[in-house]
């Protein structure tokens, strides 16, 4: 007898599995974290004190809210411990909680110098405080003597998350006017200010390079929507992603939105693989 959507939709929020992929995204989560947060250490003065160059946002102005620091460096210490406690997985959920936390007071205290990377790691961070994190690769687990199967629920709400986030990208991306002619990379690599390898003046200005990568990029983009829920095809898309997120990362300076979306492709790479792959380094 087949079942029900709702009953199918129940299994496959609620049935127990193995949670290898949450363990792993926690130690990729708690990577980015404390690397973050060692970045920001030498700005510490300069961005979220009162006596630093920027302000935040004025309470109210479009609905922006602010967090005053009143001991910025207590802060920002206090969060990289808090991120290597979710990398070792000490009082996993506490620590996971802690981290949504401060990185929201920390990226709230100036708006101005977040980017969309920034925001997406305070997503993964959320996400990450849904899920039983702790009960694989952990000191939690150790303490505890084993793990169990648990709910994927919180790991499915990430799921969805990466896959609605290249859809509206494709989405916006499609009323650009330099992605509809096939402009926007080779514009994009050309952006001074933004650049961390210099691209060779020969590909950077050329029409068919600028369009094959344009256009290349809207395809994994929209391969990725849906592919990565494919056994089929989760590999092979997977792939081209990694493919597009390391050159995006190798050329421009965008904070660190490349490193924490290839951290959520952990979401759908299977347990026995993940599982496989630490005996194989172990």
């Amino acid at each position: 007898m087949t079942a029900s959507p709702t009953t199918a939709v129940r299994r496959w929020l609620f049935s127990p599995l193995d949670t290898a992929p949450i363990a792993a995204l926690r130690i990729a989560c708690g990577l980015l974290v404390v690397g973050w947060t060692v970045s920001l250490l030498p700005d510490v003065s300069a961005f979220l004190s009162d006596d630093g160059l920027t302000r935040s946002a004025v309470h109210g102005t479009r609905g922006w809210w602010t967090v005053d620091l009143v001991w910025p460096w207590a802060a920002v210490g206090l969060l990289l411990v808090a991120a290597v406690a979710l990398l070792v997985g000490w009082h996993t959920r506490v620590a996971a909680v802690l981290v949504w936390l401060l990185l929201i007071a920390v990226q709230r205290r100036d708006v101005y110098m977040l980017n969309s990377g920034d925001l997406l790691l305070r997503e993964l961070a959320f996400y990450l405080a849904l899920m039983p994190a702790g009960e694989v690769w952990s000191l939690d687990a150790r303490r505890r003597g084993g793990s169990s199967p648990r709910a994927p629920w919180g790991l499915r709400l990430l799921q969805v998350q990466v896959s609605l986030l290249y859809l509206f990208s494709v989405v916006a991306k499609l009323h650009g006017d330099t992605w509809q002619v096939g402009s926007a990379v080779g514009r994009a690599v050309q952006l001074a200010d933004l650049q961390r390898f210099l691209v060779p003046q020969s590909v950077a200005t050329s029409v068919t390079a600028s369009a094959l990568l344009t256009y290349g990029t809207l395809v994994v983009e929209g391969a990725l929507v849906f592919g990565l829920w494919l056994p089929r095809f989760r590999w092979w898309v997977m792939a081209a992603g990694v493919s597009i997120h390391l050159g995006i990362e190798a050329t421009l300076l965008i904070g660190w939105f490349s490193l924490t979306v290839l951290s959520c492709y952990l979401a759908f790479v299977p347990p026995e693989t993940l599982r496989t792959a630490v005996r194989e380094l172990g």
